[in-house]
């Protein structure tokens, strides 16, 4: 039987300062989870949480030294240990390793072990196998064969590779699976797995059989987890009331997205009257931004800062290296491009403090900041990933205790709250759109000239991708799409003159389940819509920056990423 996690009013809590602490709601992150999934730095380590959790699993994240703290302290022992992917070798000195007394524990107590990519070559290191660099590193799909034309549910097809290392050799191993250049694609030992490609990744065909599989029919895991969205709005209630007891005020960054919208949706009834909510419009929003935000909060308790003018003089103080070779060119953009996320960021911290302390929060006070944190973003941040400002950032400036209602969730649960919350599915099923904004979609220096024309052109493609794709839950429909502005002038022809312009860069991707993007590919776009966006591009632009081209991205990822920078 499928079973609940029920916290009532137990507490999570972490510190990271001693004035400020984090409260994060602890959904589905038992100790006495039956999966642990050991990190080894991989981007992909929250889709493996999320693809067990789609097939039933909660499990239970650890490090490296986590794993051994645990295996040396826990008396409850998992049924299956998953070794993640990671960017190391294990051929270089110092690179992460499972302690080899640890690893003979796990070995003989008949625990079932899964080693993905990175975590496939320690495994067979670790079982007297060798690994070696590839003489043809495999990047991007490949096709799988089983040798035995299946493993169980699972009928190969086409996976993810993303390895430079290749196992050269294991003694005793069972080869159950190859690729063409892949020989140790997936191999089996007793109670030991390795997988060379990524089953959770979104582009791997059958992954969830291949995973199911493991975990059932040879781990024995039952069924543990199933989302409810009704059960858990409940449940985070009981919780937040609980937390907030202490707190007179709070405040909500709400940036309009659907993480922060149900973060705010669920707090709302809790604190009531005490809770503000503070939109900061950067100036790099979509066209007609703050009106939607307006629109879908309700207006209720909702603070909507005008902050355009101070992030162009943030911006503008970035100094542009004047490049002397194609060298130095690359490095003044990816540097530039860096300080521009450095500088809106800062600027975001700076503005919201000041409207929070406008509406009476101060250092040393008992408040709180609401955010819309959720798992993947902490997992990130703590594998050092990617930064995000929603983690261990606001709270430093205003010295406030944040709640994270939705830190033990990902995105499509998420949405599915959204749903249960009564919020438009157009927030519930929005595209990403990042926290820069227009601010990443153009090369080059920056110019506030840039601004409008960005923002009527992506107006314009999201109304031909609304007609195109009218049904939000189409498999076809771009996951994530946008124009970007290429800035290096070019010649063309308005009516009879020749005209010095720009040019736009159009992108759409989609990806099997929306809310994986380490891997995507690219929308094909029919005759007809490539003349619609072509023509309505070009004709309808208006203002100082003339578009005379229009370019589709052909693009997939990897290797290219979903943003410009």
């Amino acid at each position: 039987m499928t079973t609940y996690p029920s916290f009532g009013k137990e507490k999570r809590t972490m510190t990271i300062k001693p004035e400020s602490i984090v409260h994060r709601f602890p959904w589905a992150t038992g100790d006495d989870a039956q999966v642990w999934v050991v990190d080894f730095s991989s981007k992909s380590t929250p889709l493996i949480a999320q693809l067990l959790r789609a097939i039933g699993l909660t499990s239970r994240p650890l490090s490296v030294e986590g794993l051994a703290q645990a295996w040396a302290g826990e008396q409850t022992r998992p049924k299956l240990i998953i070794l993640s992917g990671g960017n190391d070798s294990v051929t270089q000195l110092g690179a992460p390793k499972i302690p080899e007394s640890v690893f003979h524990g796990i070995r003989t107590s008949g625990i079932c072990v899964l080693g993905i990519c990175y975590g496939a070559q320690l495994l067979a290191v670790l079982d007297g196998g060798m690994v070696k660099a590839s003489a043809t590193p495999e990047f991007g799909e490949a096709h799988v064969e089983c040798t035995a034309g299946s493993f169980g549910a699972y009928p190969g097809g086409s996976v993810v590779m993303n390895h430079n290392d290749e196992i050269e050799y294991l003694p005793g191993w069972q080869v159950l699976a190859s690729t063409n250049r892949c020989y140790h694609a997936f191999a089996r030992r007793d109670n030991l797995f390795a997988v060379q490609f990524h089953p959770e990744m979104d582009h791997t065909e059958h992954g969830g059989e291949l995973l199911r599989e493991i975990a059932f029919n040879i781990a024995g895991c039952t069924s543990d987890y199933a989302f409810d969205p009704s059960q858990f709005i409940a449940e985070a209630r009981v919780w937040m009331n609980d937390i907030c007891a202490p707190y007179a005020r709070a405040v909500c960054a709400y940036s309009g997205g659907v993480d922060s919208a149900v973060a705010e949706a669920i707090a709302r009834p809790v604190f009531e009257d005490r809770m503000r909510s503070i939109f900061v419009d950067n100036g790099f929003m979509r066209a007609g931004e703050a009106a939607r935000v307006r629109s879908v909060q309700g207006g209720e308790g909702l603070v909507v800062v005008d902050a355009a003018e101070r992030f162009y003089e943030a911006i503008d103080l970035i100094p542009f290296g004047l490049a002397r070779s194609l060298r130095e060119q690359r490095y003044f953009e990816g540097q530039y491009f860096e300080d521009v996320r450095r500088a809106i960021g800062a600027t975001f911290f700076c503005v919201f403090s000041e409207e929070a302390r406008k509406l009476g929060l101060q250092p040393g006070m008992r408040a709180a900041l609401i955010q819309g944190t959720n798992a993947a973003d902490i997992v990130e941040s703590s594998t050092k990933l990617k930064s995000h400002h929603n983690v261990g950032t606001i709270e430093h400036e205003l010295g406030l205790d944040v709640i994270e209602p939705l830190a033990g969730l990902y995105k499509m649960e998420i949405r599915l709250l959204a749903l249960a919350l009564g919020l438009p599915e157009s927030v519930a099923f929005g595209q990403p759109f990042p926290g820069p904004g227009l601010a990443l979609r153009f090369s080059g220096r920056f110019f506030r000239e840039y601004v409008q024309p960005l923002q009527q052109a992506n107006a314009i493609l999201e109304e031909i991708v609304a007609k195109a794709w009218p049904n939000l839950h189409d498999p076809a429909r771009p996951c994530q799409y946008y124009v970007a502005l290429g800035t290096s002038p070019t010649t063309g022809l308005l009516g009879d003159e020749r005209v010095i312009g720009y040019s736009l860069i159009v992108r759409m991707v989609w990806s099997r389940a929306r809310e994986s993007y380490s891997t995507l590919h690219v929308n094909a776009l029919s005759q007809e819509l490539q003349n619609m966006l072509s023509s309505r591009l070009i004709n309808e632009m208006q203002g100082d920056v003339p578009i005379v081209r229009v370019f589709y991205e052909l693009t997939g990822k990897p290797p290219s990423t979903t943003e410009p920078h």
